[in-house]
């Protein structure tokens, strides 16, 4: 299989940089696209950047440089759940934009405007892929990932965002890979793992858990490929 794997910054990428072997690096549109292989697969490493317009962009340009078999988004989140502890795991079922928001016109959050576009579902089987990977000292879970461009690190709307839109944990990227996997017609996988808890201690809690959060999502994702057929 031909997968991209997209992650947001560069502590999230390391270890498929690491592990992989990379093959080739092409410039485009400002940003590293690096050819590698794992496990039997092609892959196409990007470092996206932080927020909705650098993830959209980037798999739009991943989309026309291989046209993938699917698409793989991982990294870090700050849990909405009381439930999510950091280093758990979280596979998003859906993911959607929750600051994404036209209420004049009557369409609930997440809904973009004059479509039908919404809640972005992950492939079911690169899901469930990823949800059978037992990985030592990290809990599992399925959920629902929301997208914004704003880091969390409030009580009242971490509290809002859970209790409206049913969100188990938010992140910066998720649902802008999601909708242009969608409108592509690409399968997409959004993989995170939890870096802190979106409240008043997130900034610091962070930076202590990015590298511990980002290469567990990242070692996730390893495994599937692992699974994968052509693996």
């Amino acid at each position: 299989m031909t997968i991209a794997i997209l992650t947001a910054m560069a502590e999230e990428g390391q270890l498929y940089r690491d592990t992989c072997a990379v093959t080739g690096t092409v410039e485009r549109a400002g940003l590293s696209l690096h050819r590698a292989t794992h496990a039997g697969h092609d892959l196409l490493l990007t470092e996206m950047g932080v927020g909705k317009v650098n993830a959209a962009l980037a798999t739009q340009v991943v989309l026309d440089a291989v046209v993938p078999d699917a698409v793989v988004c991982t990294g870090t989140a700050g849990a909405l759940h009381d439930g999510l502890d950091v280093g758990d795991i979280v596979v998003a079922r859906d993911c959607l934009q929750h600051d994404l928001r036209v209420d004049f016109l009557g369409l609930p959050p997440g809904q973009v405007p004059f479509t039908d576009l919404r809640f972005f579902e992950t492939d079911p089987s690169l899901r469930d892929a990823a949800l059978a990977v037992d990985l030592p000292g990290h809990a599992m879970h399925a959920g629902r990932i929301l997208t914004g461009d704003l880091f969390v690190q409030d009580e009242t709307a971490r509290h809002t965002l859970r209790d409206e839109l049913s969100g188990d944990c938010v992140e910066m990227e998720g649902a802008a890979v999601g909708q242009v996997c969608t409108l592509n017609d690409v399968p997409f996988l959004l993989v995170r793992a939890i870096s802190d808890r979106a409240d008043g201690r997130s900034d610091i809690d962070f930076q202590a858990s990015l590298e511990e959060a980002a290469q567990a999502s990242a070692r996730v994702v390893l495994e599937v490929l692992r699974t994968l057929e052509g693996g």
